[in-house]
C-alpha cells in the first residue's frame, strides 16, 4: 500500500492478540489486518469476545452491536468483515468486494480445502513458512488421494521456489505416486536436474549457471522474468520427457 493511515480513534489499553507476533491496538490496524489476511481469518474470529473488545477497548459500541446481531442471525465471516471494512472507509468498494469474495470462497469449502486455499495464496505471495503450515493442516484433514496429491505437488513448488530442489523432488515424487499427474513427474525430473546442478561447481556446470541466473532474477524481484525462465526450462524438460517415452 502507498497510503499512510493516521490512527485517529481510541487506542486499546488491552490489545487484541492475534497470535504471539501480532497484537492490534487500533481500528485502523484491525481493518488493515483483516484486509491483508482475508484468506486466513477464520469465521470463529468474529465472536462475543471480539465484539466486547470493539465496544470496551475502542468505544465502537454501534459497530459491535451490529456485528453481534449479525452473528446471532447466522451471518458469516465475510459479512462481518464487510461491515468492519465499510465502517472504516479505508478501502474502496471494489477492494472490499474482492476481499469479501475471498472469505466467501473459503467459507463454502471444508477445513482441508480451506487450508489448501490459504496455503496456495501464501505460496503465491512468497510466504513459504505459512504456506507449509497450511499444507500440513490440509494433509491432516483430508484422505482423498487426488486432493493429497495436489497438496504434495504445491509443496514441491514451494520448496523449488526456495531453491530447495532435493525437498522439492521428494514432494513431486509423492504427488505423482498419489495423484498420477504427469506434470508432477515432469517437475520431479526437473527438480532432480536442478539438484544435480547444485552439486557441481557453477564454473563447470551449465545448470549451475542457470541456477545462478535464476537466483539473480529472484534477488532482483523480477518475478516475470523468473517465472518465464522457469517455464522455458520446464517446456524443454517436457519435450525431452516425451521423446523418452
Amino acid at each position: 500500500m502507498s497510503r499512510i493511515w493516521i490512527c485517529e480513534g481510541r487506542l486499546a489499553e488491552k490489545p487484541l492478540a492475534i497470535n504471539a507476533e501480532i497484537s492490534l491496538y487500533s481500528f485502523e490496524e484491525l481493518c488493515y489486518y483483516l484486509y491483508r489476511n482475508a484468506e486466513s481469518v477464520e469465521e470463529s474470529f468474529y465472536n462475543e469476545a471480539f465484539c466486547l473488545w470493539l465496544a470496551e477497548q475502542l468505544s465502537l459500541e454501534k459497530l459491535a452491536g451490529q456485528l453481534r446481531e449479525g452473528i446471532e442471525a447466522g451471518r458469516g465471516g465475510g459479512w462481518c468483515m464487510e461491515q468492519i471494512l465499510a465502517s472504516g472507509g479505508f478501502y474502496s468498494h471494489s477492494e472490499i468486494g474482492k476481499a469479501v469474495s475471498v472469505v466467501q470462497s473459503m467459507e463454502s469449502t471444508g477445513p482441508a480445502q480451506r487450508a489448501k486455499l490459504r496455503g496456495d495464496r501464501f505460496l503465491r505471495s512468497g510466504k513459504y513458512r505459512k504456506a507449509w503450515l497450511e499444507y500440513q493442516k490440509a494433509l491432516e484433514e483430508e484422505s482423498d488421494m487426488f486432493f493429497r496429491g495436489s497438496v504434495w505437488h504445491n509443496m514441491g513448488t514451494m520448496y523449488a521456489r526456495q531453491f530447495l530442489f532435493e525437498a522439492a523432488g521428494e514432494c513431486y515424487k509423492r504427488a505423482y505416486e498419489i495423484g498420477q499427474q504427469t506434470v508432477s513427474s515432469e517437475l520431479y525430473l526437473l527438480a532432480l536436474t536442478f539438484r544435480d546442478g547444485q552439486e557441481k561447481e557453477q564454473g563447470r556446470s551449465s545448470m549451475g549457471k542457470v541456477i545462478g541466473e535464476l537466483q539473480d532474477l529472484k534477488a532482483s524481484g523480477d518475478r516475470v522474468s523468473y517465472d518465464g525462465m522457469m517455464e522455458d526450462l520446464l517446456q524443454q524438460l517436457r519435450t525431452e520427457y516425451r521423446k523418452s517415452e
